[in-house]
């Protein structure tokens, strides 16, 4: 693994959630929410949830989402409310940056900015309405519009900011720091809940998505996991010696600059205000393609919910002018009206309400059975026995039928062959020819042997098989008594020799057969998703009510049941391949956090909801034809008529279209890559 990667997946989107997290986040946080202590046990946390919503991410990056459409509407709903929540994540995240901007001006021109746009001096902490930051936010679309695109350039620029700002910050802590925060609560002020708060506040700091699935790739997020939470540490242990927490009556948006004035450094008020709009303006030109890129994917052929113009690109700027133009007034209006401790509770309960929708679908997605079981007679090749058994001597008047039955028994296939009458009795010990010894060899796939006489022990053949052994009935003796159909043509001889000699068997681990889902699993598996779901109700109320058995309780029961559900049938080998350990956990982490951080957000994440089902049971049941959308899966969608229908009847029923879906086979089922229509 290279430099080069590490760098390439800080530049895709993770650099500017560093950077959000350690210049804005922990600082409002430690001088607003909770004691700085507990920011470090915190940052502990939400690295464990941030790599695990991170892989759960991952494993969905390769899913045909037009197959996900086709065939299961509740699938296709989950991960696009999944998408939408990150898109409201993005969205606060800007807003978030854009703030942050309008008090960086400000403080740069020393408070004139606002009395020359205002008209007059407006408060220091959080102007309303906050044009400078709505002027941001419209002057960045304009630039994306007229063919901007993210470089490397900003992130170099947003990786100078920082560092600026933790020597600034580190400067200060050594001059006037001291550990006496140390000696207090950790969790102030209100313990654990504070604690939680914290931890669900940083979770947006973590890189939202693996770089790749390979061991590189895997290394690669291992390290920038690792930078991230080694960033927040130092930055939480730096504020954990210069502040000290107390309540206050307001809600500092920039505690930046208050930490400089009580601490006796006005001089740096300017010098730090340079080095955070650095930091903020590279982090909003970063994030912002990821907003109108989410709002381009919902208009492609893969989701078809917003209109396909809306993706078109630009011949001049070569940039989607409709996306970019939608995304900004979206970040402009939360920017105009919202306050900063608003938008950080929306930001970090919508990724979290996103990690939780998508640790749903995983964790009951490979135990749905996605075919029906096959009946027995449409079931796979096996073999069977031929009937060994004498036939009995019977009267001359049925002897001529029995023998005619038995030997349209003993044919292969079950398809009547009609037999030489002519031919005698064959002796026991009559020795084959060479030839027939050639065809034996030929039937068994192996070169042809001058040995005409073999051992007279059973040979096992290396045949692999995926269903259950034969019994032991099914194993023939070694001599037995030949009937008089024995003398037959020569495809009888050479399957009586390898009746006698071949015994077919299982090797190894394919002994037993690969389980799959059923009607049966899948209602276990239904019933541990309750059970989990009751765990996850039972730890939150003991968190809510500050009752510890019952909390761990929950967690436990979740962690027992979310391990059982392994030994559950389930399919194995697709694209999904997420330990249900991981999505349990994840489910339980999730709602955990977001409880905690749902006291200002619960409004906006619910209107955020409901406006993207509106938008998708619109698209399903009413203008889905008004797209007039191509994709490769309506293409095979052919209207089936049936031609012994009446033409009164196919007047009145009408054309319909079918899938005509593939018999899965045996073993390993992946998702299909295709599905075939047929008239």
């Amino acid at each position: 693994m290279s430099s080069a990667s590490l760098l390439d997946a800080l530049c895709c989107g993770s650099g500017a959630r560093l950077a959000l997290g350690t210049s804005v986040i922990a600082y409002l946080i430690a001088f607003n929410e909770a004691a700085a202590p507990g920011l470090i046990f915190a940052t502990l946390l939400a690295t464990i949830y941030g790599a695990i919503a991170a892989r759960c991410k991952s494993s969905l990056r390769s899913l045909q989402m037009p197959y996900v459409r086709a065939t299961n509407k509740f699938d296709f709903g989950c991960l696009f409310l999944a998408t939408w929540m990150d898109a409201l994540a993005a969205m606060c995240a800007c807003a978030a940056l854009s703030r942050t901007l309008s008090a960086c001006l400000d403080a740069m021109t020393g408070g004139l900015a606002r009395i020359l746009i205002l008209g007059r001096n407006s408060p220091a902490n959080e102007p309303w309405p906050d044009v400078l930051g709505v002027a941001v936010v419209f002057l960045v679309t304009g630039m994306f519009m007229l063919g901007l695109e993210h470089s490397k350039a900003f992130s170099f620029i947003m990786t100078l900011g920082m560092f600026g700002l933790n020597a600034i910050l580190s400067a200060v802590g050594w001059w006037r720091g001291d550990f006496v925060a140390w000696s207090d609560n950790y969790f102030q002020p209100n313990g654990i809940s504070s604690f939680l708060l914290t931890t669900a506040l940083l979770t947006y700091a973590f890189p939202s998505v693996w770089s790749q699935q390979h061991r590189s790739g895997r290394i690669t997020a291992v390290l920038v996991i690792a930078l991230v939470m080694i960033s927040l540490l130092l930055t939480s242990i730096c504020l954990s010696t210069v502040v000290h927490f107390k309540s206050r009556e307001e809600y500092v948006a920039v505690p930046l600059f208050n930490i400089l004035d009580e601490s006796g450094f006005h001089k740096l008020v300017p010098a730090s205000a340079c080095m955070l709009l650095l930091t903020s303006s590279a982090a909003f030109l970063e994030i912002f393609p990821e907003l109108y890129g989410i709002v381009v994917r919902l208009a492609t052929s893969e989701w078809r919910i917003l209109s396909k113009q809306i993706s078109y690109e630009s011949s001049d700027s070569g940039n989607p002018v409709l996306a970019v133009f939608i995304a900004g007034s979206l970040c402009a209006m939360l920017a105009f009206a919202c306050p900063l401790q608003h938008l950080s509770y929306c930001l970090a309960a919508s990724h979290i309400t996103g990690a939780l929708l998508r640790a749903f679908y995983l964790l009951y997605v490979p135990y749905r059975p996605k075919f029906m079981q096959p009946s027995s007679s449409e079931s796979s090749l096996s073999y069977s026995r031929l009937s060994t058994a004498p036939i009995a001597k019977s009267s001359s008047s049925c002897s001529a039928a029995t023998s005619t039955s038995s030997r349209m028994k003993r044919t292969l296939w079950h398809i009547g062959l009609s037999k030489q009458s002519g031919l005698k009795k064959k002796p026991k010990n009559k020795s084959r020819t060479k030839p027939e010894v050639e065809k034996e060899w030929l039937l068994l796939g192996e070169p042809t042997s001058p040995l005409a006489q073999r051992e007279g022990r059973d040979v096992e053949s290396t045949i692999l098989s995926d269903s259950e052994p034969p019994p032991s009935d099914f194993e023939y003796p070694d001599k037995f008594d030949k009937s008089d159909s024995d003398t037959s043509t020569d495809i009888d001889a050479i399957v009586d020799e390898y009746r006698q000699k071949i015994k077919v068997t299982t090797a190894g681990p394919l002994e037993r057969s690969v389980r799959v889902p059923t009607l049966s699993s899948w209602r276990v598996t239904i019933f541990s998703i309750v059970v989990i779901g009751l765990g996850i109700a039972l730890c939150v109320a003991g968190l809510v009510l500050r009752w510890a058995p019952a909390a761990f309780t929950g967690a436990i029961g979740v962690l027992i049941v979310a391990m059982m559900m392994g030994v559950i049938p389930q399919y194995t080998g697709s694209v999904i391949n997420v330990s249900p350990v991981l999505c349990g956990m994840c489910l339980l982490l999730s709602v955990v956090l977001f409880s905690a951080c749902a006291v200002y957000s619960w409004p906006g994440v619910l209107l955020w909801l409901l406006g993207g089902l509106a938008l998708l049971i619109r698209c399903d049941k009413y203008c889905c034809s008004c797209f007039d959308q191509t994709t490769i899966l309506n293409a095979q969608l052919i209207p089936s008529v049936s031609g012994k229908a009446s033409s009164s009847t196919s007047a009145t029923m009408g054309a319909s279209t079918s899938i005509r879906m593939p018999r899965p086979p045996k073993g390993v089922i992946s998702l299909p890559h295709r599905v075939s229509g047929i008239r």
